[in-house]
């Protein structure tokens, strides 16, 4: 047997590349704990997070664990923004930290004197080296078009900083648990590949997709399907939880799986709805969340489980999953 494509050798690859960003951040803790402590505009908790594509998704689940944690949190899409906040602080989630726009906002903020945080995969991109607080991941260099170690480096390393600067501010730390690990639960995502291989290879694919979520599930569900679109090249429709049996439920059949992500133990009664419109159509529902998980780290439960999906569906389509069609891995004029 031959080597794994890029993209499956990727998706391996995550709790290993959380480690390697783990102990990267670990190391230079301190030095973000004296910038935290020390910047005025830090004392003030309003952040505005901005990215695009799958680091916009990271992003927006990173404003959700802000929330949490009493820092005001907003999102923006990096070619929509317009320009900086007027005060508090600019985070940009970047992959390649080469993208002109996300570069533009960044020389902006600089120049109204607002406080900039770059969360990049490329130490040395032009991004890292115009913010006033860096955060490297340490994912490594990705062969493979779309992103799935990078996404959940960035979301190690948006939580990380969260904690932080939450400290930073003397705010108590949320309560550990057995499930605290981010590259355990990694663990786990990656080992149901054989599963998630063996639920793509029994039903219909190839209609549109529907991918279901709510809360922290919500930028989950976009960040999903968006992977299947540019994996797999299949039209994938991100929906609240409980608007599939409004609409969208005129296209609903037996080639339109519908992915529901939840971590109940029962389903919701919107969930019930979602579920019957599909069922009654004759739709394949896929349900992923893990129970056992607290609801803010379903991330790396889910995330690779969505990846493994996309990879599955595409290979099983022929399509060439490390390369697909009209895309191209750094988007530096959007």
């Amino acid at each position: 047997m031959g080597a794994p494509p890029a993209l499956l050798a990727e998706i391996r690859d995550q709790p290993a590349a959380a480690r390697r960003t783990l102990a990267a951040l670990a190391s230079g803790a301190p030095r973000r704990a004296a910038a935290l402590r020390g910047a005025d505009a830090l004392r003030q908790p309003r952040v505005l997070l901005v990215g695009a594509g799958s680091s916009r998704y990271a992003a927006e689940i990173g404003a959700d664990w802000f929330r949490s944690w009493k820092l005001d949190g907003e999102v923006r899409s990096a070619s929509g923004v317009g320009g900086p906040p007027a005060s508090g602080v600019l985070l940009v989630v970047t992959q390649s930290g080469a993208t002109r726009s996300t570069l533009r906002l960044l020389d902006q903020a600089a120049a109204a004197g607002i406080f900039r945080i770059v969360v990049t995969n490329e130490a040395e991109s032009p991004a890292a080296g115009s913010a006033e607080l860096a955060l490297a991941t340490e994912a490594g260099r990705e062969q493979a078009i779309p992103a799935t170690k990078t996404f959940t480096s960035a979301l190690v390393a948006l939580r990380v900083l969260g904690l932080e600067w939450a400290a930073a501010l003397g705010m108590p730390p949320p309560e550990s648990g057995a499930h605290d690990d981010p590259a355990s639960l990694l663990d786990d995502a990656v080992a149901r590949e054989s599963e998630i291989a063996a639920r793509i290879a029994e039903i219909e694919i190839g209609g549109p997709w529907f991918f279901l979520g709510s809360g922290i599930f919500s930028p989950l569900a976009r960040e999903g399907a968006l992977k299947l679109m540019e994996t797999a090249l299949l039209p994938a429709i991100p929906v609240p939880t409980g608007e599939l049996a409004h609409g969208p439920a005129a296209l609903l059949g037996p080639n339109t799986p519908v992915v529901l992500l939840s971590a109940s133990d029962s389903l919701s009664p919107s969930e019930a709805r979602s579920v019957a419109a599909a069922r009654a159509a004759g739709a394949p529902v896929l349900r992923f969340g893990d129970p056992g998980v607290p609801a803010e780290l379903q991330p790396f439960a889910v995330a690779p489980v969505l990846q493994l999906l996309a990879f599955f569906a595409g290979r099983r389509l022929g399509r060439d999953v490390d390369a697909p069609a009209g895309l191209q891995k750094a988007v530096r004029d959007d």
